[in-house]
C-alpha cells in the first residue's frame, strides 16, 4: 500500500474540527495507522493531541509542534517532514475525514489479516500444534477487534 490513502487523511484534518478530529482518529488511531504508515503516524499523534487540546491542527502549527517536540530530526524526521509537505499540497475537504479514516481503517485490517495468517502458517509449519493453536487464538482475536470496528464505521452487522 502507498502512502496516499494515509497522507489524505492527514491532509484532512487539516480542514476538519477538533471533535471531528479526535472522533475520526479513535476509529482509525494513529497506532493502527503505524501498521501502514510509521512516518504519518506520528503526525497523526500529534494532530490527535492538538485536537484533544481543542487547537485546530493547521500545517503551521503542527509543524511547529512536530519541530518542537524533535520529530523531524534524523532519517525517520525526514520521512516526517516529507508527509506533512504532502499533505499540504494534497487538497481534502475535513468533511471527509471520517470517509478517509475508514478507508484506512480497511487498509489496516487487511493488512493484519495477512500478518496474522504469515504468524499463523509460520506456527503451523514450525512450531508445536498447542503454540499453533494459541497463535491462531491470539492473532483471531486481534482481527476480530479490528474487524468489528470496522463493521461498526460502515454501520453494517459483524
Amino acid at each position: 500500500m502507498s502512502a496516499t490513502l494515509t497522507v489524505s487523511l492527514l491532509a484532512a484534518t487539516f480542514d476538519a474540527s477538533p471533535g471531528m478530529i479526535v472522533s475520526a482518529l479513535t476509529l482509525v488511531t494513529p497506532e493502527d495507522v503505524r501498521l501502514l504508515d510509521a512516518p504519518t503516524a506520528e503526525c497523526l499523534d500529534m494532530v490527535l493531541a492538538m485536537a484533544k487540546n481543542g487547537d485546530q491542527p493547521a500545517p503551521v502549527l503542527l509543524n511547529a509542534e512536530l519541530m518542537r517536540h524533535g520529530l523531524y530530526s534524523g532519517h525517520r524526521g525526514e520521512l516526517v517532514k516529507n508527509r506533512v509537505l504532502d499533505a499540504v499540497t494534497t487538497a481534502v475537504p475535513g468533511v471527509r475525514v471520517f470517509e478517509y479514516a475508514s478507508a484506512v481503517l480497511a487498509e489496516v485490517v487487511r493488512a493484519r489479516m495477512i500478518s496474522a495468517a504469515d504468524a499463523i502458517a509460520e506456527r503451523a509449519r514450525d512450531g508445536a500444534e498447542a503454540d499453533a493453536w494459541q497463535t491462531f487464538i491470539r492473532e483471531g482475536a486481534a482481527v476480530r477487534m479490528l474487524w468489528e470496528r470496522l463493521c461498526a464505521a460502515r454501520g453494517v452487522a459483524a
